[in-house]
């Protein structure tokens, strides 16, 4: 056998211009909103939780009160997160790159192919666009 392929993990970083900026800040917004909602709704659930159990089973409402408190504190937590985020995203200097994640990707290999070559792969995206397929330098993560 003289290859082989194999699946790969690949960087996808992303350019920073003000298209990106704009459309993660929305993104993020509309999250926040999502989260909004959500916490209307467990205010919601919970009064009406609590009338329902002071009818039929009122030693259990501090239990329920808790599990409604928890469910609101992830929910606070996560949209801190995002208004963080936000905050990060203005922050970014236009032309820089940032990881948005990765992708598996099938890749032939043979005898005698470089192993570093293989798995040191990034793509870079400009506003929806490729823009370049490189091999990622290790060490200082620039990728160029």
């Amino acid at each position: 056998m003289d290859s082989l392929t194999i699946l790969r993990q690949v960087t996808v970083k992303a350019k920073v211009t003000e298209k990106f900026k704009n459309t993660m800040a929305a993104q993020i917004q509309d999250a926040i909103r999502k989260i909004d909602l959500e916490l209307q709704n467990i205010d919601f659930q919970l009064k009406r939780t609590v009338a329902e159990l002071e009818k039929q089973n009122p030693a259990g409402i501090p239990a329920a009160k808790k599990h409604f408190q928890d469910e609101r504190e992830k929910r606070t937590k996560a949209r801190e997160q995002l208004t963080e985020q936000i905050k990060q995203i203005g922050k970014l200097a236009i032309g820089s790159e940032i990881i948005q994640g990765t992708l598996d990707t099938l890749a032939e290999i043979k005898v005698g192919d470089n192993w570093q070559d293989i798995f040191n792969v990034e793509v870079v995206v400009c506003d929806d666009r490729i823009i370049e397929i490189r091999r990622r330098t290790i060490g200082n993560g620039t990728g160029n």
